[in-house]
């Protein structure tokens, strides 16, 4: 009996992994029917978008549809790496699909309080080996605003001031993190 209940008990546990969707879609205000299946984007039925390298999309709560001044902008999760989740923010248009910003994943909202959502944040990176040092790793966030997605400059200025005591607009030479001096926060 003991052999059984742990049995059940052991399915009734894995099932919502057995359960977890690879397909999930959307309806726009604009009557599009977005269907995402795997690493595929169909709008209406036509494929519009597929990932590369055999990458797919999560099935994320941070997956959404946003109608802003009249576009439609899809955002869906995808694995970056092992460890890594990053944000791709699609605009769809006359069922055709461009990708626009890839970003790190975070939770969509008004960060800045200025009555606009923002994306975004920075990657978490290994300690630079110096004490006195660190790496340089931007938190970038775009805005969704008036129908556009944008960097929202001001907002981007504030987070990495605020975090590494200065803003670097040029933020990754050669493809590496800068090195910075390690900020004194009071």
């Amino acid at each position: 009996m003991k052999l059984k209940l742990r049995h059940c008990l052991l399915a009734f546990i894995a099932l919502p992994a057995f359960g977890q969707k690879s397909n999930f879609h959307f309806v726009s205000s604009k009557a599009q029917q977005i269907n995402i299946n795997k690493g595929t984007i169909f709008v209406n039925g036509n494929r519009a978008f597929l990932l590369s390298n055999g990458a797919e999309f999560l099935d994320s709560r941070r997956n959404k549809l946003i109608e802003n001044g009249g576009n439609v902008f899809l955002l869906l999760e995808v694995n970056r790496s092992a460890d890594v989740k990053d944000l791709i923010i699609f605009s769809v248009n006359n069922s055709q699909v461009d990708s626009i910003a890839n970003v790190v994943s975070s939770d969509i909202r008004d960060y800045d309080h200025d009555q606009n959502m923002e994306v975004g944040g920075a990657y978490n990176v290994a300690p630079y080996p110096s004490p006195d040092s660190v790496y340089y790793v931007p938190y970038i966030y775009y805005e969704i605003n008036k129908g556009r997605v944008t960097l929202d400059e001001a907002y981007n200025e504030k987070v990495n001031k605020k975090k590494y005591g200065v803003w670097l607009k040029e933020m990754i030479v050669d493809g590496k993190y800068k090195v910075i001096p390690k900020p004194k926060h009071g």
